[in-house]
């Protein structure tokens, strides 16, 4: 298994913050890219199980999720897995989830998926929450069951995600005890799928229809989905989404289906339901080509990094702040947040670092302009290794999915204000007339 590229996938959010990661050590040679169909088991996952009688309605108050179908006067449960978020009382993210319903349990049951580090902070804040609530929580061990992502580029649709309303069968085997859902966080990103025991995912699809979502393809190690999932611009885990410090809608929940907006009260909904409301999110993490030489070598048209397993670059540490390079020392332009080669994520602010102009207002973006992130040399040593001071450029690259995204979120915040607009001028009209006419 490929174990270049050092990404950091053990250790805990606050030290990945402050830099004290694997991601600073240089290597000949990265991960594979890649493939166009392949699965990889996610070894950096671990989940939580909730039983009982109160396990959905626990659920359904403190997830950005809705557990029951939309709109359904029966207020039937879900029957296929989200990805969701838990958020604190303040609206900041304490864990990235996928939560899935155990459709063939006795009694309501649901597996939560986490970063397999974050396990014991989420179960402490369950249990919080529990008060007389009848339901039972318990982390399973390692092996209980395998978290595994799979995809498909050349059979997925856009957007593609199971149909709620649906009682068609399940696209799992029903000899196994399978769960999972389509990933909504990218087109055609792929599946995520649940499996007991800790064997290979192709012994739970011998025999299935291609059709299936199923494991094909090859085998991939996590290096190499860490690399998908960054050429897609999908955060992943609290190294990357900072615990109690990251929001949901600039990490791109809103457009990765991750927040239910219509449904009802849950911790942390009034910020998130008014920055929704309001229009504007002026950060979001994207895509980031790291590179070396000048900008032209970086393609302008391109709406995803270009990656390059022998590109010797160093990264920065998470969290570093991003600036423009030039003399004089401004405004911050945003964050990187984590990366692997010569690609990574960083919270950008887009009206700086991308031609996206969220308002009316002048865009400080100019197409000429390079963006750095500079660091400091640390004597501290972590795992061996001591960083070192350094340089790198960053180009934020936004998504076509990204930017239709936010470019019609633009426009039906316009159009609603125009609406405003004309409703409040019509309302002085109307009071200006029959003031005349008395």
């Amino acid at each position: 298994m490929i174990r270049t590229g050092k990404y950091p996938r053990s250790i805990c959010a606050s030290c990945s913050f402050r830099g004290r990661s694997f991601s600073t050590t240089r290597q000949s040679q990265g991960p594979q890219h890649p493939p166009q169909t392949g699965y990889a088991r996610l070894t950096n996952r671990g989940l939580i199980s909730i039983t009982g009688v109160d396990s959905t309605t626990f659920l359904q108050g403190l997830v950005t999720q809705n557990m029951f179908i939309p709109n359904d006067p029966n207020r039937r449960v879900r029957h296929t897995g989200s990805y969701a978020a838990f958020l604190n009382s303040t609206g900041r993210i304490l864990n990235d989830a996928f939560i899935y319903p155990l459709t063939q349990a006795d009694e309501p049951a649901w597996l939560v998926e986490v970063d397999k580090d974050q396990v014991p902070k989420l179960l402490k804040h369950l249990k919080k929450h529990k008060l007389r609530a009848k339901l039972k929580l318990r982390a399973l061990d390692d092996g209980e069951r395998t978290v595994w992502a799979s995809w498909k580029n050349h059979s997925e649709p856009r957007w593609a995600a199971y149909n709620l309303e649906s009682t068609s069968s399940s696209p799992f085997p029903a000899h196994a005890s399978i769960v999972g859902c389509v990933d909504t966080r990218a087109p055609g990103f792929g599946s995520r799928l649940v499996v007991p025991g800790d064997g290979d995912l192709r012994t739970y699809f011998q025999g299935e229809d291609e059709t299936h979502i199923a494991a094909t393809g090859e085998e991939v190690d996590l290096d190499t989905y860490t690399v998908r999932r960054m050429l897609h611009g999908v955060a992943e885990g609290q190294s990357e989404i900072i615990s109690e410090s990251a929001l949901p809608l600039e990490c791109n929940m809103d457009m990765m289906r991750g927040v239910d907006f219509r449904k009802g009260c849950y911790v942390g909904q009034e910020l998130t339901i008014r920055t929704h409301h309001r229009g504007v999110v002026r950060k979001r993490i994207l895509p980031v080509q790291l590179y070396n030489d000048g900008l032209g070598a970086i393609s302008s048209s391109s709406d995803s990094p270009v990656y390059d397993p022998t590109v010797d670059i160093r990264l920065p540490p998470a969290g570093s702040n991003i600036s423009k390079v030039s003399a004089r020392k401004g405004r911050s332009a945003g964050k990187f947040l984590g990366g692997i080669g010569n690609i990574g994520l960083a919270l950008c602010r887009l009206e700086m670092m991308t031609d996206i102009a969220l308002t009316g207002e002048a865009s400080q973006y100019s197409a000429e302009q390079e963006f750095k992130v500079s660091w400091e040399a640390d004597a501290e040593v972590s795992h061996g290794q001591t960083l070192k001071s350094g340089e790198v450029k960053v180009k934020a690259i936004v998504p076509t999915w990204t930017r239709e995204f936010i470019l019609a979120g633009i426009a039906k915040s316009s159009a609603a204000n125009n609406h405003e607009g004309h409703r409040a001028r019509d309302y002085v009209e109307q009071l200006e007339e029959e003031e005349s006419q008395r």
